[in-house]
């Protein structure tokens, strides 16, 4: 029977123990939910990089037009886009995105040596557990939790939560103690419309820059979003894009 772990904060990843399991990095405000929201406006190729170094020599290096977001402890960074999902305009052609942010592009790049990983948020996080769970690999699951800057975030543990949920409701799991708790935060968050996700840290943080209308059109699009990013040789591209493909 496969297992489920949680991981409260990146912080707390060992790199090596992710061989060979199936890991999700969640970062609901905002980087995975940015992510999320690019493919869904047919960006791609995404790269997901640890901070604003990185992202330039990155961009130098692409050949066609691309898109370059970026952010440090909230604060935007110099010629880039704040990782908004409400700033992103639909893309016609498919163009690159680039993006580094404090927690989330960190915990993807920590998460590197797993077997297989997703990218989650609260908007596409009912996909991934459907996902994860046709896999049918015996593989243990590890749901990332990007944290607040070495800190617990709610929001994250509730987006593990999601998953949690979802993959119970499937089939049968063996869970942590931790995703045991996510599963409960999550139902308990759902029921009351998350509400509190607003009074958390990271929202905090975000109304202080003017960003509230983010963490309002994530939570409105809960599970609205049929995307399964997936990153593949530091590239992150949509999955549902290729079962799509074959199915149609």
């Amino acid at each position: 029977m496969r297992r489920i772990h949680v991981i409260t904060q990146k912080e707390a990843v060992k790199e090596e123990k992710l061989i060979g399991c199936s890991a999700v990095v969640i970062d609901v405000f905002l980087a995975t939910s940015t992510i999320a929201f690019l493919l869904e406006h047919n960006y791609g190729p995404i790269y997901a990089v640890k901070d604003s170094e990185s992202a330039l020599s990155l961009a130098a290096e692409q050949k066609g037009d691309y898109l370059l977001l970026g952010e440090t402890k909230g604060e935007l960074i110099e010629g880039f886009q704040y990782p908004d999902p409400c700033m992103i305009e639909p893309c016609s052609a498919h163009e690159a995105a680039i993006i580094c942010s404090t927690n989330g592009t960190r915990a993807i790049e920590k998460a590197a040596k797993a077997k297989t990983l997703f990218i989650s948020s609260l908007v596409n996080g009912h996909v991934i557990a459907e996902q994860l769970h046709i896999q049918q690999d015996g593989s243990s699951i590890v749901l990332i939790c990007s944290g607040n800057d070495d800190r617990f975030s709610m929001e994250d543990f509730v987006g593990a939560g999601q998953i949690v949920e979802h993959l119970t409701a499937k089939g049968d799991y063996v869970l942590s103690d931790a995703a045991k708790l996510a599963k409960s935060s999550y139902q308990a968050s759902l029921a009351h419309g998350f509400m509190e996700l607003y009074e958390s840290e990271t929202a905090e943080l975000l109304k202080r820059f003017n960003f509230a209308d983010s963490m309002e059109l994530i939570i409105r699009k809960h599970e609205q979003l049929i995307v399964i990013p997936v990153v593949e040789d530091g590239e992150i591209r949509n999955a549902a894009a290729k079962i799509n493909s074959r199915n149609g």
